[in-house]
């Protein structure tokens, strides 16, 4: 069932924090209990769920984590092609599919209330859970190799799991010092916009959810299938600058809640990171969401003794993208160029001056919002109509290589990149608007979220460099030579131009990652 060169391995945590955690190896048709250090010392993969639970305490005994982690619910989701599987995880745990693998639901029921502590240690039901287990990683690595998906995920998830989780768990440093006077500011910051909020949109002082907001949307005519919210307040114009206001008001909430979350006892946060947190496999941390934290406040975050923070992105990442993947010569040379979006503002749309807008709209367009909607708002950002239609008209070569993608999105049933990560098509007969979106966004991000990881893999073989946070296309890390960001930026940059075959030339630089 499982090679030489793994070991499935289960575990019972103990949740009173009293140190009387136990591991167990599958080794033939028999559980052998063993520790954290062997465990961490064993030098093939290691196969088990919810490695996550687990994750801190391991560190804790060892100072390290394993070599490499094969999570079973990640390896399932990250092949499946179908972006409910991710949405359902939460609601679901391993004993929903061990059926499929030799175990009644008797053993699948006693098992999980065993993991949860309900019932007592049964040897005898852990060895049958374990032994489907073993059988279900069988049968997921001859899945992912018929559809295309084992390379992908042994050689670029599975290592970046093993990477972040271990920076994850080393912690990520925070001011204590600050983090009150955060608070306070964030309390601040969220009343004062709720209360504009409220006052200037005709809202209830509360924070919207989600639902309010696509009823306000959907009554001011916007057309919100196959989109979503996010994107619709981000990148369409609304009256009395809703969109902005609402997106805002949900940051300084982010803000309150994350803070609110740090303990101010502890100078370390462990978050919880997803590797394959979406369709097209960002990068997600949660418990605390620091990724979504406003600028404003990352100053919470600071280095260990010694080193310093350093901030690296992608420069116009999707548009290289696209220019590689379409091979359009416009927009090879507006990404060459220089900063496309102001280039795009001022040599195209008349819009000089207005990089957000000419953002806004070039990406409403590359993502398949319809020309008429498009130009509407780009008349509505102040551009001239004809001057709209024209620049939209540029780039041909992208607009065959979008049918080319729909076109194979119809007739496969599947779209994916270049190495994997497929999303399967559920509808049938001609595409939507939403599945024509959902396609160029699956190949585009896909291949960013790609890019990314095997720029992280880079990264980590640098001397001097020291992860601390994924921040979608970023990276924060620590370091102590003065030499070291350029490097990191050099790896950035490599990473995309060899995955994109030196079609463009991957741009990468230092940002700000904080408020000096």
């Amino acid at each position: 069932m499982i090679e030489n060169a793994s070991k499935l391995l289960i575990f019972i945590k103990d949740f009173t924090g009293r140190g009387a955690d136990r591991f167990f190896w599958l080794e033939g048709d028999q559980l052998n209990e063993t520790s954290a250090e062997e465990v961490v010392g064993f030098p093939g993969a290691i196969v088990c769920h919810d490695f996550w639970i687990i994750r801190d305490i391991i560190f804790d005994k060892t100072q390290n984590l394993p070599k490499t982690i094969i999570d079973l619910d990640e390896f399932r989701i990250a092949i499946s092609g179908n972006p409910e599987d991710r949405l359902s995880r939460e609601k679901l745990d391993i004993t929903a599919e061990l059926e499929r693998f030799g175990v009644g639901s008797d053993i699948c029921s006693a098992y999980k209330r065993m993991f949860n502590r309900g019932i007592e240690f049964d040897t005898a039901i852990a060895c049958e859970a374990a032994k489907a287990m073993a059988q279900m990683y069988s049968t997921l690595c001859t899945e992912a190799s018929e559809k295309g998906e084992l390379e992908r995920f042994m050689d670029v998830e599975v290592p970046v799991y093993g990477i972040l989780q271990k920076a994850m768990s080393a912690g990520i440093t925070i001011n204590s010092e600050g983090l009150s006077e955060k608070r306070r500011e964030a309390e601040y910051d969220y009343f004062f916009s709720l209360k504009n909020y409220s006052d200037k949109h005709d809202m209830p002082l509360e924070t919207p959810t989600r639902a309010a907001i696509q009823e306000r949307l959907d009554e001011a005519g916007f057309d919100l299938n196959g989109v979503s919210t996010e994107y619709v307040l981000e990148f369409l114009p609304h009256q009395g600058d809703f969109g902005n206001d609402t997106l805002t008001l949900w940051d300084f909430d982010t803000a309150k809640r994350v803070l609110s979350s740090l303990t101010l006892s502890s100078r370390l946060a462990r978050p919880i990171i997803d590797i394959f947190g979406s369709r097209t496999s960002r990068i997600h941390l949660r418990s605390p969401l620091l990724q979504n934290m406003p600028k404003k406040y990352r100053t919470i975050v600071s280095a260990r003794d010694g080193a310093s923070l350093c901030y690296v992105d992608f420069d116009q990442y999707e548009v290289g993208i696209m220019a590689a993947l379409s091979e359009d010569p416009e927009l090879a040379t507006l990404y060459g160029a220089g900063d496309m979006y102001d280039l795009f503002a001022t040599t195209h749309l008349g819009l000089a001056g207005n990089r957000k807008a000419a953002k806004q709209l070039f990406l409403s367009y590359a993502y398949g919002m319809s020309r008429k909607s498009l130009i509407d708002a780009a008349v509505s950002l102040g551009a001239n109509r004809e001057q709209a239609k024209s620049a939209f008209r540029l780039f041909s070569k992208y607009e065959e290589w979008k049918k080319t993608v729909w076109s194979r999105f119809k007739k496969e049933g599947r779209v994916a990149t270049t190495q994997g990560n497929h999303y399967k098509r559920i509808e049938t007969g001609p595409l939507s608007a939403k599945e024509q979106r959902s396609a160029i966004s699956q190949v585009v991000q896909g291949t960013a979220s790609l890019i990314f990881k095997k720029a992280l893999l880079k990264v980590n073989d640098l001397d001097d460099v020291t992860i601390v946070l994924p921040m979608h296309d970023a990276l924060l890390f620590e370091h102590r030579l003065a030499g070291t960001p350029a490097k990191v930026v050099s790896a950035f940059e490599n990473a995309m131009t060899a995955q994109l075959q030196g079609l463009v030339k991957g741009k990468a630089s230092i940002g700000q990652f904080a408020p000096s």
